[in-house]
């Protein structure tokens, strides 16, 4: 994991990926691995509405690269 080398990670994933994402990072060890979920589907959207999309998950993203590594941030 990339922040057992110091360098803070989350991903984005949209809700139909959430389970997934929580059971890989279980199994990796990481259980609570940080994540940003975003609504399904992203594809299609126009430019503006990613760019709305963004404005309302980009403090969420923000906040867990820059949270204490031993206490990830974790959710929505």
């Amino acid at each position: 994991m990339m922040e057992e080398r110091g360098t803070p990670a989350t991903v984005v994933i949209t809700e139909p990926f959430q389970t997934l994402i929580a059971t890989h990072a279980a199994k990796l060890g990481a259980p609570g691995f940080h994540s940003v979920t975003v609504p399904h589907p992203v594809y299609g959207k126009t430019e503006a509405e990613l760019q709305e999309l963004a404005s309302t998950m980009v403090d969420r993203a923000v906040a867990q690269l820059t949270a204490d590594v031993a206490s990830p941030v974790v959710g929505r």
